[in-house]
């Protein structure tokens, strides 16, 4: 599993998330996004970029970060 914010230098979390996802030795790793932004364009820009989970730093606490976890693998 890997986890990975959206605001990044050199390569954002959306463009790595599509990297690992079109790999065809990686496209099975489960990636969670965990990030500031917020907004419904951005959460629908990560899923559609093939993340397994798009968590919202600003409204979630350790445990949500846990459970999507256990739930992508």
């Amino acid at each position: 599993c890997i986890a990975t914010d959206v605001e990044m230098p050199n390569m954002d979390g959306i463009e790595i998330t599509k990297k690992i996802k079109s790999s065809p030795k990686h496209h099975d790793i489960p990636v969670i996004i965990l990030t500031s932004l917020g907004s419904e364009a951005h959460i629908q820009k990560g899923m559609e970029a093939g993340a397994s989970a798009y968590l919202v730093k600003s409204k979630f606490e350790r445990k949500d970060l846990l459970e999507a976890v256990q739930r992508v693998l």
